[in-house]
Formats: structure tokens, C-alpha cells, sequence
């Protein structure tokens, strides 16, 4: 199938259109926001941009202007559509407090992200995920359900909602960078703990972070005298957790009358980190577990493929199968 990059390959505007997704037999929305001038050789990071309770994707896409410092470094934005929930809201089901619904709004993201990697020339080692409110809720969800899938994650005035006293437990494969961008006088979400719906506030989510990364370092970096900037980190990685402090800042998208604008910060945020960067060179490709990579993983990995099977090691392209994709990556891998 071709896809829709090359019908469109030589307009030298943005592509912007509404798709659907079906999963667990509804169709689930999506605004779809491609730049211009991506030719059939290249691939596009993508951003997932997530609405807040009540809004929607159109809402958000203005709301955020995201496209305007996305397009200009060929990254594509997918905005999805919440479904309306029990009481009457458009919302993410991100569990306990805020299940209003059964939906699974991460499957809907997963296959939205398929979906949307089959329509488009994407980046798969470069997708990322972010969201207002709600959505900067979902964003924390899915760092703990498709990190496997998404590189980097942001959280505007939205906590972290740890259901662990519904089971939830995040369960990683590997270090997870994150960006927040809170007000303290966010009169929604709260700033300070307790929060009402049982959510992890900024820091206490931020000491979540700092144990499973196990980071040892901590900076604030006065951007103006309304702005904090809290980095922690590792001397031995460069994943971050990182906090924009919004002194007497409200519920919020912050622009740039707070000295900054937050759709800005977030791509250059994500843009540090590829999803490959998570993984040992050396283990991925070997597929015979010898420490080194050579003809013999070629060997091994064409009987995987004509097998039907399939091996982490062996997925060079992250899309979760093996392929002769996986095949011709290897031997890129190899030879260069």
C-alpha cells in the first residue's frame, strides 16, 4: 500500500486531515498534522498530543500551537480524540479517580500509532507522547504502558496518577525521560500534595522518577523571576526528569509571556532522545547471544522470519514484528 506521503509529495504545504482507527470495535478519531516538504526518503518524528478533560483534538491543536515549531523541524503532530465518558465529558481513561469508562484509551493509542506508521513516512525510533490536564495524565500512563513504543514523555498541569491500589504497577524495560510543566497556582490539578484525586503532585511523582532512574543529581535553573527549571538526573545518562516551576501560574499551556513556550521546550526535550538510545548496540542485532554481531545473526534471524517468530533483539525497526526489515537492518548494521 502506498502511503498517503507519496500522493502528496510534491504539495509544499502541511497535511492535515481527519483518520479513524477501529479498536475493540469502535472507531476512534484522530487529527493527523504532517509538514511539508518530507519527501518519500525520509521519515518524520511524531508527536502524540493529547487533549485535556472536556476538550478535543481540533481544541488542542490550536490551543497548543504545536504545528508551528513542529513542521518548521519536519515533525509530524497526531492529535487523538477522547470519547465522551459516563458524565458526559470528553477524557482519557487513566484509571481510579478518572475511570469513567472502560475504554482502553492505550490500545487506542497503540493502534493509532500503527495506523498512523502506515499512512505516513514516520520515524518509529522517535515517537513521543504529551498532553494537557487529562491528557498530561494519559501521557504518564502510557510512559508506563507503551514505553516499549514511545520514546519521551511530557505532562502539562497533568499528575501522575500510580494506580497501584487498582493493580497497576509500571513494569519498565528500560530509563524513561519526562518533562512537566506545572503552575503553583493551578486552581484544577493541583501543585502541592495532597492532591484531591490521589495523584502523584510534581515532586512527589519527581521522587518516583528519581528511584526507578536511579538518578543522584539535582539543578534549578532560574529562567526569569517567575520561572524555575528542576533537572534530575544521572552523571552516567543523559535521561532526565524535568520540571518548568510556574510561579503564580495557573491551569495552563504557558506561552511566551512567561519567557518561554511550552510546545517549543517540549520538542526540544524530546528531541534529545531516540528509543534505540535504551538499548545495548550490542544485544540488539545479536541474535545468538554471543556478544557480537556477524553473518551467523543474519542466519538466525531469516529462520525467525520464516518461522513467524519473533525476538527483541531481532526487532531493528521497532514495530513490535520481524520482518525483512528487520533483515536488510541488520545487514546495514553489519557492513556500515
Amino acid at each position: 500500500m502506498y502511503k498517503i506521503l507519496n500522493i502528496l509529495i510534491f504539495l509544499s504545504f502541511s497535511y492535515t486531515q481527519w483518520f479513524s482507527v477501529n479498536h475493540d470495535l469502535i472507531a476512534r478519531s484522530y487529527y493527523m498534522s504532517y509538514p511539508e516538504n518530507i519527501s518519500d526518503q525520509e521519515s518524520a518524528p511524531l508527536i502524540i498530543n493529547m487533549h485535556g478533560f472536556g476538550g478535543s483534538a481540533l481544541s488542542q491543536r490550536y490551543y497548543s500551537e504545536m504545528d508551528q515549531f513542529a513542521h518548521e523541524q519536519g515533525i509530524a503532530v497526531v492529535y487523538p480524540q477522547g470519547i465522551v465518558n459516563s458524565i458526559g465529558y470528553t477524557s482519557w481513561n487513566v484509571g481510579t479517580y478518572w475511570d469513567f469508562s472502560n475504554l482502553d484509551d492505550v490500545g487506542f493509542i497503540e493502534a493509532m500509532i500503527n495506523k498512523v506508521s502506515d499512512d505516513f513516512n514516520i520515524d518509529l525510533d522517535r515517537i513521543y507522547a504529551c498532553g494537557m490536564s487529562n491528557g498530561g495524565y494519559m501521557s504518564y500512563e502510557l510512559a508506563c504502558e507503551l514505553e516499549d513504543k514511545i520514546t519521551a514523555f511530557g505532562s502539562v498541569t497533568g499528575n501522575f496518577m500510580l494506580n497501584q491500589t487498582s493493580g497497576q504497577f509500571c513494569e519498565f524495560t528500560r530509563e524513561i525521560p519526562i518533562i512537566h510543566f506545572h503552575g503553583t497556582s493551578d486552581s484544577v490539578v493541583d501543585y502541592y500534595p495532597p492532591s484531591f484525586d490521589g495523584s502523584l503532585t510534581v515532586f512527589e511523582s519527581s521522587d518516583f522518577w528519581i528511584e526507578y532512574n536511579d538518578f543522584n543529581s539535582d539543578s534549578i535553573e532560574d529562567l526569569n523571576n517567575n520561572v524555575e527549571i528542576y533537572n534530575f538526573s544521572n552523571s552516567n545518562t543523559n535521561t532526565v526528569f524535568k520540571h518548568y516551576k510556574v510561579y503564580g501560574g495557573g491551569h495552563d499551556w504557558f506561552k511566551e509571556n512567561w519567557g518561554f513556550h511550552t510546545s517549543s521546550e517540549l520538542i526540544d526535550f524530546f528531541l534529545q532522545y531516540s528509543l534505540s538510545d535504551f538499548y545495548n548496540e550490542t544485544e540488539l542485532g545479536d541474535i545468538n547471544s554471543d556478544s557480537q554481531i556477524n553473518v551467523l545473526d543474519i542466519v538466525l534471524l531469516a529462520e525467525i522470519i520464516l518461522e513467524g517468530l519473533y525476538l527483541e533483539e531481532g526487532d531493528l525497526n521497532f514495530d513490535q514484528t520481524i520482518s525483512i526489515l528487520d533483515l536488510i537492518a541488520l545487514i546495514n548494521l553489519i557492513l556500515y
